[in-house]
């Protein structure tokens, strides 16, 4: 099972993408242990959205 639910990834996504913050203070903020996990989301939703 996925540790983050499909709703969350796209929420932490969609902040990066509006501006809200970068990969590091996002994952601070999230509990995400690392910001190339939320790097890799980034890169996933811009190539098959």
């Amino acid at each position: 099972m996925a540790k983050y639910s499909f709703e969350f990834k796209l929420k932490v996504v969609q902040e990066y993408l509006d501006g809200k913050g970068g990969y590091s203070y996002l994952a601070k903020i999230h509990s995400v242990k690392d910001r190339k996990q939320i790097l890799d989301w980034v890169n996933s939703y811009r190539e098959f959205g």
